[in-house]
C-alpha cells in the first residue's frame, strides 16, 4: 500500500464553516483497476473533527491544471468516525459526469479537486484541488500495457442465472494470463453497486486459482446448495467477479445486477413462483408450484418404458411427465393427474422433478412447510421397475410405485 499526503490550500472563506486541515490518499494495489482508495479528516471551522456525521463529498478529476476540464465527477455520502475520519473509494461513488474507465493516466497531468457539504447533502463547498503527483499503480498500468511487463487479466462476470428468493448462481471467467499467474478468483456480491474484496459487508464467494470460467454458489446437484450466504428475498443485488493474481493485485469483471424473489410471489398460473432461471432459453424462466396438493393418496404409475428412466435435474420434470403419461396405461396415477390439470386458466402444469420439487421447498415459498410435512411423488424414477423417488420432509427416498403419496403440480412459464 502506497500513501500519499495531500496538503490542500484553502481560501479563507471556506474555513468560516469547515476545512480540511489533511488529506490522506490511500492507493491500494488490491482495488479495482478503476478505483482507488481515499482518506481525509474533516474539521469545522473552530478547528474541531466532524465527528460521527454523515456528510456529503463530491470528487472531481480534472485534467492538465486545477482549473482544467472535468474528466470524471461522482458524489458520496460518507460517515465520519469519532476523530471525523471518513473513507472512501473513488471511482465507486454515485457518477455524476464522465468515467474513470476512460482516463488516460499516462499521458498527462491530473488534479483531484474535492467538495463537502458537512450537512449530508449536496450543496458541496469546494475544499481545494491538488495534483494527484503519483498516479495510482493499477490503473495507470491498465492504460500502459501491464504492471511493469506483467500480463493483466481480462475478467468477465456471467449473467445471474438459477434465481429463488435466497439464492442465485453466479460465475465468470478470466483469460489472458497463465493460470499461475491467478492466486484466487471468485464472486464478490453486495446490495450497493460496485462491490470490492475490501468491503466487509460484502459477500466473498472463491472459487479457486485457475483461469477460465467458473460458477460459485451453484446448486451443484441442484438440490444440495453449496456454500455461499443466503440471499434477502425480493432484494437486488450487484455482483462482479474478480481474480487476485499472485502479487496480490485484483481486478474486476463487468457489474451484473439481479432481484431475487419475493416470498409468495404470483405466477401466470396462480401458483407461488419460486425459481427465475435468468433467462427465457427453451421457452420459459420462471417455475411456480401450485397453492394446494391435487392428491393427497396416489400411486406413482407403471414402469417407463425402454427408453429408461426419467431423469432427476432441474428443468425436465414436463418431460418426465410426458414420458410417465405415454407408457402408462392405468386408469389414474400421479403424473397424469398433473398432465390433466387446469388450474388458474393454465393447463401445462406437470409433474415436478425430484430436484424441482426439493428446490421449491429449498426458496422458501409459503407451500414449503406443507411440502415438508407429507410424502410427495417426484417425476424422477431410479433404474429398477418398481421404484420411483419421492421426498420425504424435503429428503429424497425411493419408494414402491404402488404406494400411495400426496401430489403437488408445477409449471413454467
Amino acid at each position: 500500500m502506497k500513501r500519499i499526503r495531500l496538503l490542500l490550500t484553502l481560501r479563507p472563506a471556506q474555513c468560516v464553516t469547515l476545512c480540511f486541515l489533511l488529506l490522506t490518499l490511500v492507493v491500494n494495489a488490491q482495488i479495482p483497476p478503476n478505483a482507488f482508495n481515499y482518506s481525509a479528516v474533516a474539521h469545522n471551522a473552530a478547528g474541531q473533527p466532524i465527528a460521527s456525521s454523515t456528510i456529503g463529498i463530491q470528487i472531481t478529476i480534472l485534467k492538465t491544471s486545477p482549473l482544467g476540464a472535468s474528466q470524471y465527477s461522482e458524489n458520496h455520502f460518507v460517515n465520519t468516525d469519532a476523530y471525523g475520519l471518513f473513507n472512501l473509494v473513488i471511482g465507486a461513488g454515485a457518477v455524476q459526469s464522465g468515467s474513470m474507465s476512460t482516463i488516460d493516466w499516462s499521458n498527462d497531468n491530473y488534479y483531484l479537486k474535492v467538495g463537502m457539504d458537512a450537512a449530508g447533502g449536496t450543496n458541496f463547498l469546494v475544499m481545494g484541488t491538488t495534483q494527484l503527483l503519483s498516479v495510482p499503480y493499477a490503473m495507470y498500468a491498465k492504460n500502459a500495457g501491464g504492471f511493469g511487463g506483467l500480463p493483466v487479466p481480462t475478467v468477465t462476470t456471467n449473467a445471474v442465472t438459477e434465481i429463488t428468493s435466497n439464492h442465485a448462481k453466479f460465475g465468470g471467467v478470466i483469460s489472458g494470463v497463465n493460470a499461475n499467474y491467478i492466486g484466487e478468483k471468485g464472486i464478490v456480491i453486495s446490495q450497493t453497486p460496485n462491490p470490492t474484496i475490501q468491503n466487509p459487508l460484502n459477500y466473498l464467494l472463491p472459487a479457486g486459482d485457475s483461469i477460465g470460467a467458473y460458477d460459485v454458489n451453484d446448486f451443484a446437484y441442484y438440490y444440495n446448495i453449496m456454500g455461499g450466504p443466503y440471499l434477502t428475498p425480493n432484494t437486488t443485488y450487484y455482483v462482479r467477479a474478480y481474480a487476485t493474481t499472485e502479487n496480490n493485485i485484483t481486478f474486476y469483471g463487468n457489474e451484473v445486477s439481479f432481484t431475487t424473489l419475493g416470498v409468495g410471489q404470483i405466477g401466470t398460473g396462480g401458483g407461488i413462483v419460486f425459481f427465475d432461471k435468468g433467462n427465457s432459453a427453451g421457452g420459459w424462466q420462471y417455475l411456480e408450484v401450485a397453492t394446494s396438493d391435487q392428491s393427497t393418496g396416489i400411486s406413482w404409475g407403471c414402469q417407463v418404458g425402454p427408453t429408461g428412466p426419467t431423469a432427476y435435474g432441474l428443468g425436465v420434470g414436463s418431460t418426465n411427465t410426458s414420458l410417465i403419461v405415454g407408457t402408462c396405461n392405468e386408469v389414474n396415477f400421479a403424473a397424469k393427474l398433473c398432465d390433466n390439470l387446469s388450474l388458474g386458466g393454465q393447463t401445462d402444469w406437470f409433474l415436478p422433478s425430484a430436484c424441482e420439487l426439493k428446490l421449491a421447498i429449498q426458496a422458501n415459498s409459503q407451500v414449503a412447510q406443507d411440502l415438508q410435512a407429507s410424502v410427495y411423488w417426484t417425476s424422477s424414477t431410479e433404474t429398477n421397475s418398481v421404484m420411483a423417488y419421492s421426498l420425504v420432509n424435503g429428503s429424497q427416498y425411493a419408494q414402491l410405485r404402488s404406494n400411495l403419496f400426496h401430489v403437488r403440480a408445477i409449471r413454467a412459464f
